[in-house]
């Protein structure tokens, strides 16, 4: 993937393990300070895809950052959050505090920690697997099944944004606190901008037949 040499995404990726791994070095219990690390990152890259494909269909982000590169971003992040959650996840089970099993991260309602807020996780994480496999199936589902299929990327976020306010342990952290709600704000205007500039194309009238033409 191109977006994978650009020194920017790079740069992120570094960051992030950097701090994972000082977060791992202060906290006791490995198992569970890597589910709230890579948690905590794995929101942060969903928001900053959802936020870089509403700067694309948007144009909001025209001049600023190219167009290639912010769809390149978006991308790359989304198969970030994955990789991510799929740690978030995975390192659960080694934590026998909350007592997670493999049903209860994979299937909504089956967890009895806070039912809502992880069956909320577990749904957002399925949608965002499916929407970023779709990337590679536009041609078989085709262009206009594909954008549909994409409306499910704000269920997704949405889920993932309730899940780390509700289930996670971190959002009393001011700077947590904050990120969700910056987060969350700037995923709302971009997403207002795309509904009111949508509703503003004027739809075009359809050509006249040739046989009105010559009359």
């Amino acid at each position: 993937m191109a977006a994978v040499r650009h020194p920017l995404l790079l740069i992120f990726t570094a960051s992030f393990l950097s701090a994972l791994g000082l977060r791992l070095v202060e906290a006791g219990e490995v198992p569970w300070a890597l589910s709230r690390a890579s948690g905590l990152a794995a929101f942060a890259t969903l928001s900053l895809a959802t936020i870089g494909g509403l700067l694309v269909s948007t144009k909001a982000g025209d001049g600023v950052i190219s167009r290639p590169f912010a769809f390149e971003m978006h991308q790359f992040l989304s198969v970030l959050s994955l990789v991510l959650v799929a740690v978030h996840a995975g390192s659960l089970l080694f934590d026998g505090f909350l007592g997670f099993t493999p049903a209860s991260l994979l299937i909504p309602f089956v967890s009895s920690y806070r039912p809502l807020a992880v069956a909320l996780g577990v749904v957002a994480a399925w949608l965002a697997a499916i929407t970023t496999a779709s990337y590679w199936m536009r041609r078989q589902i085709g262009q206009k099944r594909w954008r549909a299929l994409h409306y499910a990327t704000f269920i997704a976020y949405l889920g993932a944004l309730w899940h780390g306010i509700a289930a996670g342990t971190d959002t009393q952290v001011t700077v947590i606190y904050w990120g969700y709600l910056v987060s969350g704000a700037a995923v709302c205007a971009l997403l207002m901008l795309r509904i009111v500039g949508h509703s503003a194309v004027p739809r075009r009238r359809p050509a006249p037949e040739a046989g009105r033409r010559a009359a």
